[in-house]
């Protein structure tokens, strides 16, 4: 009697401790499905013959495939519910396998692995609502000496920009000096310094051309040189705009704007401050053109100087049509503040112009500065006023009727009172994203120079995004201080500096849209990196793998220092 007790005792133990594993089983996978936003949640079915898939890191154009060691990969399966995806062709020893696909969040995927052996292993995953983004390296440049984190024009500057092959990035410093690096594994090609000994002297601007061979650079510095580079770092060309802008030390000008049309042709914006003159701020500036080889194709105007600022500039990729826009602090005596110009890229010959009126009674000028954008084919124009007005022009319209006219206008944030103060947000940037019409707004302001902003304009630090017909799509409050964006045709990056009103640090960094995704600004938002300085310039390569993030050191009120001048490289 006492064995018969004894074997129903065990018997009922085992089928307890079964039901208990069965349990824990079911649990776990109610558990890694509920596991959206975590990388790695993962279904092991790793061969015993092949070798072994260690994690899977989806980001934004992808997953990478980490192996456990290296092996000889022959191929590199994807598949989704028994459909292949992806099928990549290895033929190398490799650790780690990039496979490029479009994936959808919280979606099961299966990577299968095959050896030149034929062996195989596969891992099935789930994908996380977001992807991730993570620091690959870090590259240290200069010594340099923060100004007042409050006090923007202050900031320490540079520049990052990635070659339209994705193989390379360009930095331009503070200090000018210029650097090549080879983006996959971060190795210095070569260093030049092209300033020397000048206060305030820098890099202002950088562009690859469209085959990346070719690097053109621009100074702002006495002599404000624009540079071509091979990727040797022979100069292949240059050119001075300082005798024709003028220059001292205290007033330099500047290549503020460099682009380049898809045969190699180069469009540069050349301006410089030249203080208060009696009662008014002068501008002087100038439009060049470039083939090639470095011949002047021409300027404008051609026999003389603008005598407003001029910050930005755009052209078609055919080279069709070159855009800018004038701006100044004071209305300038002959060539007006605030016009939007389109010239023909090829002659230099102005298309047409169209002066915005001030915006009375808070200005008496117009200023645009860094926003005058026309879509790729030529069709549609965009540009934003300093005091926050948002334009669009049908440019294919008014060249065939000869008659300049607004398609639409948006007041996005132009001045309000507030306890008796006028405010308003400063307009920064414009860009165009695939017929999405991104307008970037800055800092609050005061239009009383004796009072500062008692709050922050509503509209202040915040994107918005409309379509061509004016309708608005989405916006996103930035909490901070946007610099100039980096696109491609998918993705938008903002750096990010601190809320010049409510001094939010916890900003400081970059912040990821992309444009492509259904849904508002919150579905849009898809990866954040948060730095310790302010991040001052940023880029990502077209194949949208490598974001390259610029890090600036600030100093606060009690001489405390903020961060490095650093280049981040994230994927």
């Amino acid at each position: 009697m006492k064995w018969r007790i004894l074997i129903v005792l065990l018997t009922l133990t085992l089928i307890t401790a079964g039901c208990t594993e069965k349990s824990q089983e079911s649990e776990n996978i109610k558990v890694a499905q509920d596991l959206e936003d975590v990388q790695g949640t993962q279904e092991r079915s790793n061969s015993n013959t092949g070798v072994i898939i260690d994690s899977i890191i989806f980001s934004r154009t992808g997953a990478l495939v980490t192996l456990k060691e290296e092996a000889n990969i022959a191929k590199v399966k994807v598949s989704s519910a028994n459909d292949l995806i992806e099928s990549i062709n290895i033929g190398k020893t490799e650790k780690e396998i990039f496979a490029t696909f479009d994936w959808e969040p919280e979606t099961q995927y299966e990577f299968e692995v095959i050896t030149d052996e034929g062996a195989t292993s596969a891992l099935k995953v789930y994908a996380p609502g977001k992807p991730a983004l993570k620091e690959e390296y870090t590259i240290e440049l200069e010594d340099v000496t923060p100004g007042p984190i409050e006090k923007t024009s202050a900031n320490i500057k540079g520049v990052t920009r990635i070659s339209s092959d994705s193989k390379h990035l360009a930095i331009g410093t503070n200090g000018g000096s210029l650097k090549l690096i080879e983006l996959a594994t971060g190795k210095k090609v070569w260093e030049k310094q092209l300033v020397k000994g000048i206060a305030d002297a820098r890099i202002a601007d950088i562009e690859f051309s469209e085959d990346g061979k070719r690097l053109i650079v621009g100074e702002e510095s006495p002599d404000a040189i624009i540079y071509c580079f091979d990727l040797n770092g022979t100069e292949i060309w240059k050119f001075g705009a300082g005798t024709d802008l003028g220059s001292d030390l205290g007033h330099m000008p500047s290549m503020k704007k460099v682009k380049l049309d898809s045969k190699g042709n180069t469009y540069v914006a050349a301006s410089r401050g030249c203080g208060y003159i009696g009662e008014k701020y002068k501008y002087l500036s100038r439009i060049y053109s470039f083939d090639p080889e470095g011949n002047m194709r021409w300027k404008f105007p051609e026999s003389e100087l603008m005598d407003s600022g001029v910050a930005w500039i755009d052209t078609t990729p055919d080279g069709k049509y070159s855009v800018f826009g004038t701006s100044c602090f004071t209305k300038a005596d002959k060539w007006k503040d605030g016009t939007v110009h389109v010239l023909d890229g090829n002659t230099g010959k102005e298309n047409w112009e169209y002066s915005i009126p001030p915006l009375e009674p808070f200005f008496d000028y117009t200023a645009i500065w860094y926003s005058t954008q026309i879509t790729p084919d030529g069709e549609k124009l965009i540009t934003m006023t300093s005091d926050g007005r948002a334009f669009l022009f049908d440019n294919s319209r008014i060249v065939e009727t000869g008659v300049p006219e607004v398609k639409w206008q948006e007041n996005i944030s132009t001045p309000i009172i507030v306890s008796g103060v006028p405010i308003y947000g400063s307009a920064n940037y414009a860009y165009i994203i695939d017929n999405t019409l991104i307008f970037s707004i800055g800092s609050t302001f005061s239009r009383d120079k004796n009072k500062n902003a008692p709050i922050e304009h509503p509209s202040g630090n915040t994107l918005f995004a409309y379509d061509t017909e004016g309708n608005l799509l989405w916006k996103w409050r930035l909490e901070g201080y946007a610099g100039e964006c980096a696109q491609n045709d998918r993705y938008l990056v903002i750096p990010m500096a601190q809320n010049l009103v409510t001094k939010d640090r916890n900003v400081h960094g970059i912040y990821v849209f992309d444009v492509s995704k259904s849904g508002g600004s919150s579905s849009k938002l898809v990866q954040t990196y948060n730095t310790k300085g302010i991040t001052v310039s940023a880029d990502i390569s077209p194949d949208g793998k490598y974001i390259a993030a610029l890090e600036a050191p600030a100093r606060l009120d009690d001489g405390t220092m903020l961060g490095k001048y650093r280049v981040h490289i994230l994927t």
